[in-house]
């Protein structure tokens, strides 16, 4: 990386397993302590003694009850920006969430920042939490029961706040209000890649211009009876119950939690401000394997992250002191990653063992999104106290991987990081690669001082305001709803297709006839999703368990690389992003687990006498009555960020592929993300979509809680008939690149994106929007674009239909346009 685009990270907020703070971690890091335990006593929805089991691959089972677990926050909520009696009401992601942000925020000492130019980006895992399960549960249990005429009642608790199903995007919209935050604000999901594919984003939004400073990293906390049910059935589990990277009793990885958040400024801003610089980002690389399937990693995926990363650095691979790694301490998973450092390093002619390999996991388990957060901070602290860790439950290493012969050692205790004679300063690496064949590999250096550094380093990056490059619409397609596809879609919007809206349908048990506040309620919604035969890499008996976010974004996506009219697309320098929320059919399967306490209890209640086998027989009747168990299948087909994935797979896209979560503004994001990604030369194809299935009905039924849908006949945008919206599900896909490109291969120009403009703003628990930060989009849009708003004739408008958004929003345009006729 030149150095006038140098990054520094200047704070650093950390929550891990046994670690609250960062103190405790280090502790834990430097004597290599292993912080796994049994599931504390009430954070399963079954009893441990029900759950594991020692069959091969259990039903509605695990393998053991060992993980990593971080204890409830206890957080001082009233001095931030948001209702602290809201908060405590939000599942405890939030909370972590607020908390590592919170402490990374004060740590770098932002109080005196123009919060308008200071964003969030972090990695969060698009999964149930325990609270968005139980907010399911709810709303589908009590219908269950009335379904099988059940003489009794579903008990189901204090009430949800219907905000705890936006487990996506929210959390991080929620920290950028609670901080009053106006910067760019999204979640991604690159599976355990995320949290180092934020840290680029952010590295690129100061390089921009666009921000003075940035929160990023990662953060994982979902339901972790899933995420173990989910894994045993991905046979990566340990049945051990012990994580061993490179370990020859490696057997598996174990499931972490915890948030890890660092703040980044430019280098030669922190240095004048008189910042703490905990380390100095030099070079971030990004790839999405091209073979292989969604499990197996590749060596050559990797491998070109890693090259990325020191290209961009200008290093070679023998400065670096330590790696850590991604190391699950999954046989696999180590052998493969093993096998690509060596390559890496083939060239090195210096001594065996020159370079110490670490491991997070092995001390804190598996966070997932939030993993390369935590690898990061770990090697911050590596730094700071110029210690290299050991590795834990490290005893002898895998005869397969040949470490006596390699480069590489692995540590059992701490040793003094001595930098090497002909360096001044400490160098290190970050590997993380995710499900999907997601990999990250990011170059951090010691920060000596100002004095011991080339001044050139001090040296403002050279900011452009104006987005020179156009970015040109070479494909697309859609289906919203009943349209399927550009022509079905054409005629909606321009000929006489004039269908109405009808009656949601719910898909759950007739909920129509249960629930009265359904009454009258119409939209949009999709008809059934048919995959044709051998149209896609999918075996056929894997579709059912595939989730329709992911289905109909893979047709969408087919559809519109199909309406290509050149075909001079290179897969290897293309990315996928996806805009998403949580699709809450994955929070279906905690119903299955409910049903064992509440079968109890019936049992007890209407006087029911089993034998246990008796039971155990009534309890899985029961579990299928209300559908299908988590199998490795089902798991996959429910990850949120294997949406990208699998786009990335099948069309073998090689460059950054992943999901984007922002709420509405969720693909305008991912799209902005894809403009910048070909502006700077590193993509030259990008595949961009949203997907939304709002018709479910645990998403309307949260939606009718916030009073977001009307269940008048129609709804009027900008009218003061209307009441709400109404919902909509689809799907839509974009293939752009540069115009400059699309001129010279001849391809169909729908359109020219010149700028997008994004700020975070308002009450993101209500929904309520700010006149202020609508302002700042428009503004940067047009700022970035260079074109005058002037020359503008056409608007297309958010227009939800919701009086409240509506208001401001056309506020907004009529000061921004100085059109004060416009209603």
């Amino acid at each position: 990386m030149k150095d006038k685009a140098a990054v520094a990270i200047t704070g650093i907020g950390g929550i891990f397993p046994g670690a609250p703070e960062l103190s405790d971690f280090w502790n834990i890091i430097r004597d290599g302590v292993d912080q796994s335990r049994s599931t504390p006593e009430g954070r399963w929805i079954l009893p441990s003694e029900q759950a594991v089991s020692s069959l091969d691959i259990p039903e509605d089972g695990v393998f053991t009850d060992r993980g990593c677990f971080i204890d409830e926050l206890n957080g001082e909520w009233d001095s931030l920006g948001v209702s602290s009696e809201i908060i405590h009401q939000l599942d405890p992601m939030f909370h972590l969430a607020l908390a590592a942000s919170l402490r990374a925020f004060q740590d770098a000492n932002l109080d005196q920042m123009d919060r308008s130019r200071v964003g969030v980006i972090l990695g969060n895992i698009a999964l149930p939490t325990e609270t968005s399960s139980k907010f399911s549960e709810q709303i589908l249990g009590p219908l269950f029961t009335e379904s099988i005429r059940l003489h009794d009642k579903w008990d189901v608790g204090e009430p949800i706040h219907p905000v705890n199903r936006l487990v996506a995007g929210m959390p991080v919209g929620l920290v950028a209000m609670a901080l009053g935050l106006g910067g760019r604000c999204f979640s991604l999901d690159a599976a355990c890649a995320s949290s180092l594919y934020a840290l680029k984003y952010a590295a690129d939004e100061l390089l921009s211009g666009r921000a003075d400073a940035m929160l990023t990293g990662g953060l994982s906390r979902p339901d972790c009876l899933y995420t173990q049910m989910g894994f045993t059935q991905l046979r990566a589990l340990s049945r051990r119950g012990l994580c061993s990277p490179f370990d020859e009793s490696g057997d598996g990885l174990l499931v972490g939690e915890g948030a890890g958040i660092v703040v980044l400024k430019r280098l030669a801003d922190a240095v004048e401000q008189g910042d703490v610089i905990y380390g100095v980002i030099r070079g971030i690389g990004l790839s999405n394997d091209v073979e292989g399937n969604l499990l197996s990693p590749d060596s050559e995926g990797q491998l070109r992250a890693m090259r990325k990363a020191y290209e961009v650095a200008g290093w070679s691979p023998e400065q670096v002191d330590l790696i850590e790694c991604h190391g699950t301490g999954t046989p696999l998973g180590d052998q493969v990653e093993f096998r690509s450092l060596k390559q890496l390093w083939k060239d090195y002619k210096g001594s065996a063992g020159s370079c110490v390999l670490g491991a997070v996991k092995s001390n804190i388990g598996h966070l997932l999104t939030g993993a390369g957060a935590a690898g990061l901070i770990k090697t911050l602290l590596a730094l700071k106290n110029r210690t290299l860790p050991p590795i834990a439950n490290f005893e002898k290493a895998h005869p397969g991987l040949g470490l006596e012969e390699s480069p590489f050692r692995i540590l059992k205790e701490s040793e003094a990081w001595v930098p090497p004679a002909q360096s001044e300063s400490r160098k290190a690496a970050v590997s993380a690669f995710g499900f999907g064949g997601i990999n990250a590999h990011v170059l951090i250096e010691e920060w000596v001082s100002p004095s011991k550094n080339s001044q050139k380093v001090l040296s403002r990056p050279c900011i452009s305001h104006s987005e020179s490059e156009p970015i040109a619409i070479v494909g697309m397609d859609v289906w919203a709803g009943p349209w399927k596809g550009l022509d079905s879609i054409k005629q909606r919007l321009f000929g006489n297709d004039d269908r109405e809206a009808e009656p949601i349908e719910s898909r759950w048990w007739n909920a129509q006839s249960r629930l009265p506040d359904l009454e009258g309620l119409k939209g949009y919604t999709l008809e059934s999703i048919e995959i044709p035969l051998k149209q896609f890499r999918i075996p056929p008996k894997e579709v059912p368990s595939i989730l329709p976010q992911q289905l109909i974004m893979l047709m969408v996506a087919d559809g519109a690389l199909k309406n290509l009219k050149s075909k001079t697309l290179d897969p290897v320098n293309s990315g996928v992003f996806i805009g998403i929320e949580l699709d809450l059919g994955t929070t279906h399967f905690h119903l299955r687990w409910a049903l064992y306490k509440q079968a109890r209890r019936w049992a007890a209640r209407l006087g029911y006498e089993f034998s246990e086998s008796d039971f155990q027989a009534w309890l899985k009747s029961l579990r299928d009555e209300i559908g299908d168990p988590l199998s490795a299948d089902r798991t996959l087909g429910a990850l949120g960020g294997i949406v990208a994935s699998r786009l990335a797979r099948e069309f073998r896209f090689g460059g950054p592929c992943h999901t984007v979560s922002s709420e509405e503004t969720s693909g305008v994001n991912a799209l902005d993300l894809a403009c910048e990604a070909l502006r700077k030369m590193e993509l030259g194809h990008a595949l961009v979509g949203a997907v939304d299935m709002a018709g479910d009905l645990r998403s309307i039924w949260g939606s009718l809680q916030q009073g977001r849908y009307t269940q008048s006949e129609e709804f009027f945008p900008f009218c003061e008939e209307s009441k709400g919206s109404q919902p909509g599900e689809g799907a839509v896909a974009l293939v752009l690149k540069r115009y400059s490109d699309a001129q010279k291969d001849g391809d169909r120009v729908y359109a020219l994106l010149r700028g997008i403009g994004t700020s975070n703003g308002g009450d993101v628990l209500t929904s309520g929007v700010s006149l202020e930060a609508g302002q700042a989009a428009m503004s940067r849009a047009y700022e970035r674009s260079g074109v005058d708003c002037r020359s503008i004739d056409y608007l297309d408008l958010h227009g939800s239909g919701i009086p409240a958004e509506d208001k401001v929003e056309a506020k907004v345009i009529r000061q921004f346009f100085k059109r004060p006729d416009i209603e």
